[in-house]
């Protein structure tokens, strides 16, 4: 595989901290490196909220000490005093919105990177472990949800400042008001924690559901030509239908708790404006509430209707929060089946596994003829050390090497490996003239020139805008680029013509004379030039020699052939 993934290194903000094993130490990791900003932000927030609220506050003074009282210096006092609140208030919330929008897309930059460098780890690890659709899923919606838990939280510091100092000043103007509100939060809490919790487990199953029809769809799509000549389209679009349908179904359960969610945001902080007026009212006309007093509880009231509501926005973005955090810890406590304890620099020689019995000199093409491709692959990995094994390398167990070193000199290429958005130079990644003679020896130039006849054309995701064959052709150009000391090519010209395998195996042996090089084929244009065949069956070695020698065996000859005229 082309891609050589290496142990993450410690980042300055926090991207390799050790793995953590629950989503609570996931998103407080994510903060930890924050800690100042986040503390900054909430002091602002505070700030906000106490200019915010101290307004609502003074409007009574204004009402009660200035036209009450026709009192034209209190008047202007109040005034001014807030005046200077409405203009520090914005100006706080945005400073402090800042911190923790910054903070937030930090987060969201280290959750991708630690995604990166833990699939880089785990390896085949994650293999059959998580679809596709979730490796989608995990570096866009699951981020982005947790990442924006630090501004989430910066929200809800906003509102806890703003409803304890508007409590605290409620209080004030009359201690009864003030229960009034307290108690309605008490109440509040009461009755959403349960819908919080159900809808938590409700949004987990729905995102689980999501990540299987994403892959379920990426397979189909994937497979849609094979699929229609077998005539399996309508099967798999009929499969596609029934989870679509019950994904629509547990969509609507999810949408049923939030309806309840945002019911209550809108209802409950409605009757607490009722009681509050209500009350206030009563309290007014026994003269125990002056008018400025009765003015500031009814825009307290008021703007609770907001706070409240936004308690419990807040409260349905953590839950959420939260369910992505716990698929993200999912996927980093994925370990490698890869055990990375080797310490000795890579050396030479031969490579065995004793597996299947296979061995491949350290010089030389060898081609691995096998009627089934999955075994052989799998003895490739095992050589490539993506698969713990008992292989030897030389004189050594391969597992004694250091990883590093096993990645940089053996290389495994197959179908599989990706084709990243990016220049043709950036995927090669090489010299200019280095990177022209891998085309060159991979018979890519129309690749190159399908670009732009440049370096700089580029490739999109995934290789799309080029055609099957040039796909294959282009990966294999970048693995002879890197120039390993050992090349395991899986099927490397399946998707060529016979003109243009012929070309690639006589170029390829040629460049590759002083280095080893196995290519797993039954082709006879591949065979013709080997310098040792090794023929497989049932995942082991049968036999091993010259193609001449081997085809006496006519079980050996009718394979060769068979492909021969395929």
């Amino acid at each position: 595989m082309p891609s050589r993934p290496q142990p993450p290194t410690p980042h300055d903000d926090g991207s390799a901290l050790p793995l953590p094993l629950t989503p609570l130490r996931f998103l407080t990791g994510l903060a930890r490196p924050h800690a100042g900003r986040i503390a900054l932000g909430c002091l602002l927030f505070l700030l906000a909220g106490g200019a915010s609220m101290s307004q609502l506050w003074m409007l009574g003074r204004v009402v009660d000490e200035g036209l009450i009282a026709r009192d034209g210096g209190a008047l202007a006092f109040w005034l001014t005093l807030m005046g200077i609140a409405v203009t520090a208030q914005p100006t706080f919330w945005v400073l402090g919105f800042r911190q923790f929008n910054t903070a937030d897309a930090a987060s969201q930059r280290v959750i991708v990177r630690r995604l990166t460098d833990h699939l880089n780890t785990a390896g085949t690890g994650v293999r059959g472990r998580v679809s596709a659709g979730e490796l989608v899923n995990l570096p866009s919606e699951d981020m982005r949800k947790a990442a924006h838990t630090v501004t989430e939280l910066g929200f809800l510091s906003s509102n806890l400042a703003m409803f304890s100092i508007g409590s605290a000043l409620v209080w004030s103007i009359h201690p009864l008001l003030g229960a009034i509100v307290i108690a309605g939060s008490v109440v509040t809490a009461l009755v959403a924690g349960p819908l919080l919790k159900r809808l938590q487990r409700r949004q987990a199953d729905y995102r689980d559901m999501i990540g299987g029809l994403t892959a379920q769809a990426a397979d189909i799509v994937g497979g849609l030509r094979v699929l229609r000549g077998i005539g399996g389209d309508l099967l798999f679009t009929d499969r596609y239908r029934e989870q679509s349908t019950a994904l629509r179904d547990r969509g609507y359960a999810v949408a049923n708790s939030s309806s309840w969610i945002h019911a209550l945001r809108h209802s409950m902080p409605i009757v607490f404006v009722a009681a509050i007026t209500w009350v206030g009212s009563l309290l007014a006309v026994d003269g125990a509430l002056t008018i400025g007093g009765l003015a500031s509880a009814f825009s307290f009231a008021t703007i609770f209707i907001a706070v409240s509501g936004n308690f419990i926005i807040s409260a349905n973005y953590l839950v959420a929060s939260w369910v992505a955090a716990g698929r993200l810890t999912r996927f980093l406590a994925i370990s490698t089946d890869v055990d990375d304890q080797g310490t000795l620099p890579g050396a030479g020689g031969e490579l065995r596994d004793p597996d299947s019995g296979l061995a491949v000199p350290d010089t030389g093409l060898t081609v691995l003829v096998t009627a089934e491709t999955a075994p052989a692959t799998e003895a490739c990995e095992r050589l490539a050390r993506y698969r713990d094994s008992e292989a030897v390398w030389g004189q050594k167990p391969l597992e004694s090497y250091a990883l590093a070193d096993v990645r940089e000199r053996i290389m495994l290429l197959t179908d599989e490996d990706y084709l990243f958005e990016a220049t043709l130079a950036e995927t090669l990644r090489v010299e200019p003239d280095a990177a022209l003679a891998a085309i060159e020896t991979a018979c890519a130039a129309d690749v190159y020139s399908g670009l732009g006849g440049s370096l700089d054309g580029r490739v999109a995701e995934g290789g799309r805008n080029l055609s099957g064959g040039q796909r294959q052709r282009l990966r294999l150009a970048r693995a002879l680029a890197a120039a390993p000391q050992t090349l395991l090519a899986v099927e490397p010209t399946s998707a060529v013509d016979s003109h243009t395998e012929s070309l690639i195996a006589s170029r390829v042996t040629a460049a590759r004379a002083s280095q080893s090089t196995l290519v797993v084929t039954a082709s006879p244009l591949w065979l013709v030039r080997a310098d040792r065949v090794v023929w497989m069956v049932e995942g082991k070695v049968h036999a091993a020699g010259s193609h001449t020698g081997l085809l006496a065996d006519p079980a050996y000859r009718h394979l060769t052939s068979h492909k021969e005229s395929a």
